[in-house]
């Protein structure tokens, strides 16, 4: 009997000690967790709030907008692009918008007119347009292959619901027309020698039954580049639009209704 009155009274005992040690416990974690938001209050304070994803791509945005300050315009004639940094802040602004991509991939796939911070400034802001204005001065020398790089790999990950908007549309239209204007003015791209051997074949006697001195096969994309040692950077560009079209058209084929594009 007397074994049996002491056990409920340890057994109470015991519980108020777990209860106590709980209690500990608690309040411990209720310490660390206003330690953590008092440092996170100070170095807010010091240092202001952590950027987020858009003041980032903000950010590298006005890094490559000095370069176009009227200060700079004699100045970025002369440079190479590969003299600047306007290359790596284009990458680095590609990474934001990739990741936020992935962030916001979900909920996109469901509404698909609706997209992250980032996307929304280079849209208010006409990013890609600015971005064609500077591949079409080709200030600093060679930027136009960046922006045309930028392009496609913006165009590979962007939403497909976000194609039709027209600060992407247009600019991608622009940048392809602008680019494809280069290369059939220059004479050592395969589409510029197809498109003089077509006029020299309607201008000769007899039309399609006039013997041309190569076949217009010979000249078809995709072939001979490694054969023209001249205007390279035109051979170059013509590539790189070949692969963004590759990419928009792969891309297109997901979706029918955006055939119109």
């Amino acid at each position: 009997m007397d074994a049996n009155r002491r056990h409920p009274q340890s057994a109470q005992e015991s519980s108020r000690r777990r209860g106590a040690a709980q209690g500990h416990r608690n309040a411990a974690t209720e310490m660390l967790d206003r330690m953590r938001h008092l440092v996170d209050t100070v170095a807010v304070a010091l240092d202001g709030p952590l950027p987020t994803q858009k003041d980032r791509v903000v950010e590298t945005w006005a890094r490559i907008q000095e370069y176009y300050t009227p200060q700079r315009q004699d100045d970025l004639r002369k440079l190479r692009v590969t003299d600047t940094t306007i290359p790596h802040h284009l990458e680095a602004m590609l990474k934001l918008l990739a990741r936020e991509m992935i962030e916001t991939e979900s909920s996109v796939l469901e509404q698909p007119l609706e997209f992250g911070p980032c996307i929304e400034y280079l849209l208010q802001f006409h990013v890609l347009s600015d971005l064609v204005d500077f591949a079409d001065a080709d200030m600093p020398r060679g930027i136009r292959k960046y922006v045309v790089l930028f392009f496609d790999a913006f165009i590979d990950g962007i939403p497909l619901g976000l194609l039709p908007e027209s600060a992407i549309r247009l600019p991608l239209v622009a940048i392809m027309h602008q680019c494809q204007t280069i290369v059939e003015a220059s004479p050592t791209t395969p589409v510029s020698m197809l498109r003089r051997q077509e006029q020299q074949q309607q201008q000769q006697p007899g039309g399609s039954e006039a013997k041309p001195h190569a076949t217009s096969a010979a000249f078809r994309l995709g072939q001979g580049y490694h054969s023209i040692h001249n205007d390279k950077a035109a051979v170059v560009l013509c590539h790189d639009l070949l692969r963004l079209v590759v990419t928009l058209f792969r891309r297109l084929q997901a979706h029918g209704s955006l055939v119109h594009l």
